[in-house]
């Protein structure tokens, strides 16, 4: 009886997330209709629907014009900063976008949103797993419904941005690691590349921390599978990374966004530029250290540097955005749960209170200072300053344990 129940069990599951998907994207197919945009994912599948259905170059200026008439029914205007709907990522980067480029952009967009708003509660859901913590279940409710209904989460499904999706690629490799499946995870990081300022510096550290720690399935398959979504992207279009490097110098002009660092050096204009760089390289030295530090040492303090490693590439980062803080969910999961494991209670409520000031407050400040369409500034400092605070919070915790080097003692095995 107990295989049948089981199966009945497994069809109830699945007709019930089939009901949700198809109920959610009628949702969201409604919204996009009585609210056009989606900006961020109307320029990717201008450029993939171009490539796919009509065997255009996605980097081509007409294509992009193409996307500036849907934004504004007219070419962009760059002196007043306006969207100039280019392709603007690197062509491998198709992989993700081309499926949807079947769809007229209105039903696109409702099966994108729907994409992202599964996404953001399976980052919290590895960030719980890369913590080994299991929270009550109306906790992980909570955190679930949290990841979707914050102000990163809502701006990053309405704008219909990529950043989640290489989120769920950064973490889906740290959680393989952490299970020691070292090919998929090398696997994911090379897909990854397909945001490269994202991964920019998590690259390297797993790569060095894989090297160090003789775990080589990782290292090949990540320099293999980079090599290789590189290589077959040149077969289809041999210049696209040139044609991709005159996109970026636009996309620069237009794209206002910047990292915290930037932004705070940018309060004193006569020195903006020294200060930029004096704080970005001293953040780059303590990440550094630190990524030395854990050279050989046991999966737990992988784990929390992997976290300050995300956390510093939102700090610093050339180009940035606040949908790209997505990836740092994971990250505050990873405080949450230290704080209750060494706290008990009372790190139980710092949780909640942390969750409420994160919850409401940036939502509070985006109300008081947005200017029509435009986030201020400001909107880029919370979460990555309380995230930072509370990994330097728990680091004593995290990086007590005795050095572990070798393959077959790093991480936790399934």
């Amino acid at each position: 009886m107990k295989p049948i129940s089981r199966r009945v069990s497994t069809i109830a599951a699945v007709l019930a997330l089939s009901l949700l998907l198809v109920g959610l994207t009628l949702a969201n197919l409604r919204f996009a209709r009585g609210s056009p945009g989606g900006n961020d994912y109307l320029s990717r599948w201008v450029g993939a629907r171009a490539w796919v259905v009509k065997g255009l170059n996605p980097y081509d200026p007409q294509v992009s014009l193409e996307g500036q008439m849907m934004i504004y029914g007219r070419p962009a205007n760059l002196a007043k900063g306006e969207d100039l709907a280019q392709f603007a990522y690197p062509l491998h980067s198709m992989i993700f976008f081309a499926p949807f480029a079947l769809l007229p952009y209105t039903e696109a967009r409702a099966a994108w949103m729907t994409l992202l708003e599964l996404a953001l509660p399976i980052l919290v859901l590895s960030g719980m797993r890369l913590a080994d913590w299991r929270p009550r279940p109306w906790r992980v409710a909570v955190l679930m419904l949290f990841s979707i209904f914050w102000y990163h989460g809502v701006r990053s499904i309405i704008v219909g941005q990529f950043a989640v999706i290489e989120a769920v690629l950064i973490i889906g490799a740290l959680l393989a690691m952490h299970r020691q499946r070292d090919i998929l995870a090398g696997s994911l990081l090379a897909l990854a590349t397909a945001k490269p300022q994202m991964p920019i510096l998590i690259y390297p550290f797993v790569l060095a921390w894989a090297a160090y720690a003789r775990r080589w399935k990782l290292v090949v398959s990540m320099i293999v599978g980079t090599l290789l979504v590189l290589g077959v992207s040149l077969i289809f279009i041999p210049t696209w990374p040139l044609q991709w490097i005159r996109q970026l110098g636009p996309y620069t002009e237009y794209a206002t966004g910047g990292p915290p660092v930037w932004i705070l050096a940018g309060y004193i204009p006569h020195a903006s530029d020294w200060i930029y760089w004096v704080l970005s390289l001293v953040f780059l030295g303590y990440l550094v250290w630190e990524w030395f530090r854990s050279l050989g040492k046991s999966d737990e303090w992988f784990q929390w540097t992997a976290a300050l490693t995300i956390v510093v590439t939102n700090m610093i980062a050339f180009r940035t955005a606040t949908t790209n803080y997505v990836v740092m969910l994971p990250a505050l999961v990873l405080v949450l749960a230290a704080l209750e494991e060494r706290w008990g209670k009372a790190g139980g409520w710092a949780g909640v209170a942390t969750l409420l000031i994160l919850g409401v407050g940036p939502w509070v400040l985006f109300l008081a200072t947005v200017v029509g369409n435009q986030e201020n500034r400001l909107m880029y400092f919370p979460l990555p300053v309380m995230t930072l605070i509370g990994l330097l919070t728990i680091r004593r915790w995290k990086t007590r344990s005795e050095a572990t080097v070798g393959p077959d003692v790093i991480g936790v095995v399934d």
